[in-house]
């Protein structure tokens, strides 16, 4: 069988996530988008009711309908939806908006525009957005997404952002005393804690709370055939001569997020297309501790791999996989 797996070391996951949760004392969102981080989006949705979290946050509405299925909590939307409206929903609203209509979210909160410039108020659009939304609906919150890689201080801007809305004099009140935040420090959720102690920090948190015990997660994929080749062998589509040895297929392609990579620029990019230019291919399957180049590119479903050595791992047996999880479709996750 043809098979990514993402093995899981449940003990010492969890416990991270306990840690994780216990800091925050019951303000923790876990965010549940895309591929589940991996795991799938029923596996996170499950795990979240296992540690009682009150709300999740997802981008889509098809998302929020997936985790509806094994999560009774509420769930934030951050790509709102007018064909979602339910009582568990939470829209995050935003002036890019414009699918509610006359009939807007029953319950919503409303994105400030932050560094990363992506949507949503400004400051002095707030006020108006409030007296839109609230005539049929409630205000959760004031949403905030931060820069990750950020430039300057974070608490400094967030402090300055809450100022301005007390200097238009927008109560709090209106907005619930809650603000739901995105990459933010525990050091600084701490300091802004201390300077706005009347109001709520609902931390919405992904990458760092399920991803954040790294060295309890191992992936691997299923040597699906084996072929011993000589030098002036050719193989694959292209019909290249990796040279004397074993030719190892095996399960992972394109399809199952195989061979992509996050964008770069600058020195870095430069130096990579140089690379590429004399055959560089980084692969991320490996055989007992060394790196198994790609034969070709990655098919859609499978990769054909080059092993030098003598000694092959045998079809059915698992080989090394190093991949970034966000980008990676998973066949099986496995917690041992």
């Amino acid at each position: 069988m043809s098979t990514l797996t993402l093995h899981v070391d449940a003990e010492r996951w969890r416990h991270h996530i306990a840690h994780y949760v216990a800091r925050h004392q019951g303000d923790l969102v876990p965010v549940i988008k895309g591929n589940g981080y991996g795991f799938g989006i029923p596996t996170l949705a499950r795990e979240s009711t296992s540690f009682n979290a009150q709300c999740v946050a997802c981008y889509s509405a098809d998302e929020a309908a997936a985790i509806r299925s094994q999560f009774e909590g509420d769930v934030l939307l951050l790509a709102p939806d007018s064909r979602l409206e339910e009582e568990w929903v939470i829209h995050t609203v935003a002036p890019v908006s414009k699918s509610f209509g006359e009939h807007k979210p029953k319950r919503f909160v409303i994105e400030l525009l932050s560094p990363v410039k992506r949507h949503g108020f400004t400051l002095a659009d707030v006020a108006t957005a409030l007296n839109e939304y609230s005539n049929s609906g409630r205000c959760e919150g004031l949403a905030l997404h931060l820069p990750i890689d950020q430039k300057s201080s974070a608490v400094e801007w967030v402090s300055a952002q809450l100022s301005s809305l007390d200097a238009l004099q927008i109560d709090p009140v209106r907005y619930q005393n809650t603000i739901w935040i995105s990459h933010i420090s525990a050091d600084d959720l701490l300091s802004l804690k201390k300077s706005w102690p009347k109001l709520r920090w609902r931390v919405r948190v992904g990458t760092d709370l399920w991803l954040g015990a790294r060295t309890s997660l191992t992936a691997t994929s299923t040597v699906i055939d084996r072929h011993r080749i000589s030098t002036s062998e050719r193989v694959g589509y292209r019909q290249a001569a990796p040279g004397k040895g074993w030719l190892i297929v095996a399960s992972g392609g394109t399809a199952q997020g195989i061979g992509l990579e996050v964008p770069t620029s600058g020195f870095k990019s430069l130096i990579k297309s140089l690379l590429r230019l004399l055959g560089w291919n980084p692969s991320p399957y490996s055989w007992n501790g060394s790196a198994l180049p790609f034969a070709e590119a990655p098919h859609m479903h499978n990769s054909l791999l080059y092993l030098k050595s003598e000694n092959p791992p045998e079809v059915g047996e698992e080989i090394g996989l190093n991949v970034r999880f966000t980008t990676t479709t998973f066949d099986e996750v496995v917690f041992e």
